[in-house]
Order: structure tokens, then C-alpha cells, then sequence
């Protein structure tokens, strides 16, 4: 796990952990499309109370095709999250705020059709078994959240409970060309990393209109 992240995910471990006569709390665990989630739950009074998360998702393989390429590479995720409800009517429904400190990101290892011929930035080449394009999409390091809920807040004992909401931020993009590749570029009198910058670039406007995230949850807990 990286350490910027465990510093990160303390620090909202610690600030959702606010000191304070506690109404109830609770423990949970369910699963979204974060991946496997467990969190801990502390009412203050009707409105108000703050939860301290942790989901988890495996890798999971992924493939499509884009231009031509053949992507295939996985998909995994840690997420802290830090979360501040507000109970407007005072039971079980909330509106929840908060910030997750992320590690998230797809690897996609990219194999053109030997043969077939393929554009990097300004450059068109024909490729060859060995020709690679490897693609890597990265999520922000902290992404706020907000939402809304129902649950965790009811009868005292075993209950059930569901969130959906959105997390925000745009993902960063990096690639890289297999040996083989760059040479042919390079061959055409191109330099090969200024050709993929140019092609990463394009993939950098396209990511970067995606800034919303939504997420869904479902689980029990258990409250005392």
C-alpha cells in the first residue's frame, strides 16, 4: 500500500472520529461498486453523525477494443473515506458529505493486429506481434463525495442499509511503447515520446470530461 495513502487514510480516519457522546453506533460491511466495504458509524443526536469507511475491490480483468487495438488489463481499488451525515428528518434517511483518500487505477496492455497499421500521434506504422501500446488510467489521491443514504440509524441490533451518491475528480493517463514499437517510429524520423505524448494527450481531453464517479452501495450492520 503506498504511503502517501495510509497517511492520507489516517488523517481521515482520525477526523471522522470525532470525540463526543455517541447516540448509537454502528458497525457495517457490504459490498458496491467500490468493491468489499467495511466502516464504523457514530450518531451524535437526531441530525448529526459521522461514519469512517474502507472499501476495497480485487483486481478485475477488463478488455475492449479502440482503434484497432486490443486492450486487456485489470482494474483494482482502495478507497478511505472520511463521512459527515446529516439526518434532516432525524431518522434513518441522511445526506452525507465527505473525502476518500484513493488508490485506484486500470492497467491495459495494448496488442494491434499483426499487420495492421496504426497511428501514434503523427506518426503511422505497420505492426508486428511484438508491438505493444500500454495504457494506464490513474484516479485523484483524495476525491470528495456526497450522497445520500438510508439505514445505519434505526433500531438498535441487526439492520440493513444503501447509499448512492458520486465521487469527483478526473483521472490522470500514462502509456508506454514496447521496444519494438518506438524503434519503428523512431525509423519513420519521428521521435517515439513525443508521438505517444501526443497520442496520450488526446486521451487526457477525453478523460479529463469525465470528473463524476458514481458509486452505489449495499450492506448490514449492526447497532448498539
Amino acid at each position: 500500500m503506498p504511503r502517501p495513502f495510509v497517511r492520507t487514510l489516517l488523517v481521515l480516519a482520525a477526523s471522522a472520529a470525532v470525540v463526543a457522546p455517541a447516540a448509537a453506533q454502528t458497525v457495517y460491511g457490504g459490498v458496491g461498486t467500490t468493491g468489499l466495504y467495511a466502516g464504523y458509524a457514530h450518531r451524535y443526536g437526531p441530525g448529526l453523525g459521522t461514519r469512517a469507511e474502507l472499501a476495497w475491490l480485487p483486481g478485475v480483468g477488463r478488455s475492449f477494443t479502440e482503434d484497432g487495438i486490443a486492450y486487456a488489463g485489470e482494474v483494482r481499488s482502495l478507497r478511505g473515506t472520511a463521512l459527515a451525515d446529516w439526518h434532516p428528518f432525524g431518522g434513518v434517511f441522511r445526506v452525507s458529505v465527505g473525502l476518500s483518500a484513493v488508490d485506484a487505477s486500470g492497467t491495459f496492455s495494448g496488442a494491434p493486429a499483426s499487420g495492421s497499421t496504426i497511428t501514434i500521434g503523427g506518426a503511422t506504422v505497420q505492426v508486428g506481434p511484438a508491438d505493444r501500446y500500454d495504457v494506464k488510467a490513474r484516479l485523484p489521491s483524495a476525491m470528495p463525495y456526497l450522497g445520500i443514504g438510508w439505514g445505519l440509524s434505526g433500531a438498535r441490533g441487526w439492520g440493513v442499509h444503501a447509499d448512492v451518491g458520486m465521487l469527483f475528480g478526473s483521472p490522470g493517463v500514462s502509456g508506454t511503447l514496447s521496444p519494438s514499437l518506438r524503434a519503428k517510429i523512431a525509423a519513420t524520423g519521428l521521435d517515439p515520446q513525443a508521438e505517444l505524448e501526443r497520442e496520450l494527450q488526446t486521451v487526457r481531453e477525453t478523460a479529463a470530461k469525465i470528473d463524476v464517479f458514481p458509486v452505489a452501495s449495499f450492506g448490514v450492520g449492526y447497532r448498539w
